[in-house]
């Protein structure tokens, strides 16, 4: 039945309309999935808080007041990454492929207080959020930052700031954390390769085996050949 409004009749939604619409609500690979065994069934881990943070000093947890704070990416300081794609300074300061802990870890070095937000994503350069997520973000108090520039109280808070990214990147290639890691993921890509070129070897050995074999097969086939005749 449809309602009335003044004197004309308002009529809902038919029947097709309103299982259309119900199958436009219904994921559209269930059908597919019910046929898929549990045990085969993909499960993917759950994403990541995109709100989980850091605080350093970690005392400061439930006290620290970040709204205000300077954001740094780690593309701001990538030497592999355009200006385009986010980078703040020289390619020649730059440093290669730096994470939010290297970033971290420098501003700890400098005594600066910042949030360490690691899933955090770019919105220039979206890939980032799967190959080098997260965030810092700083402290912008001009006091701490300008003393990091000969102390020279002039400078604006802009160039400031970037004294701090440039700053930063001047220490991330000494910390112990990222030389340990570079080590490790070097030898890691060493072993791969190495284990790579093993297999190629392997598979070109079985296919000159297999020539061999076939060659042979098709001599000893033309050998019975000529016997029979």
């Amino acid at each position: 039945m449809g309602k009335k409004k003044g004197n004309v009749r308002v009529l809902g939604p038919n029947k097709a309309a309103k299982a259309a619409m119900q199958q436009l609500q219904q994921n559209p690979m269930e059908e597919f999935m019910n046929g898929i065994p549990p045990e085969e069934m993909v499960h993917l881990p759950p994403p990541p808080d995109r709100n989980y943070q850091i605080f350093w000093p970690i005392h400061e947890t439930f006290t620290m007041d970040h709204k205000r704070f300077m954001v740094i990416y780690p593309s701001y300081l990538d030497s592999t990454k355009t200006i385009k794609q986010g980078r703040r300074i020289g390619k020649e300061h730059a440093v290669d492929t730096p994470t939010v802990s290297d970033i971290s870890q420098a501003l700890q070095s400098l005594g600066l207080r910042h949030v360490l937000q690691p899933h955090k994503g770019y919105s220039r350069d979206p890939y980032t959020l799967w190959d080098n997520p997260g965030r810092v973000k700083v402290e912008t108090s001009v006091a701490k930052i300008v003393e990091l520039d000969d102390d020279d109280k002039e400078n604006a808070l802009g160039n400031a700031k970037r004294q701090l990214l440039l700053e930063i990147a001047s220490r991330i290639p000494s910390l112990p954390s990222r030389i340990q890691r570079l080590e490790h993921e070097a030898a890691a890509k060493k072993a791969a390769e190495e284990e790579a070129a093993h297999k190629q070897k392997q598979l070109q050995q079985q296919q000159q085996q297999q020539s061999a074999q076939q060659k042979q097969q098709a001599s000893s086939s033309k050998k019975k050949g000529k016997k029979k005749r």
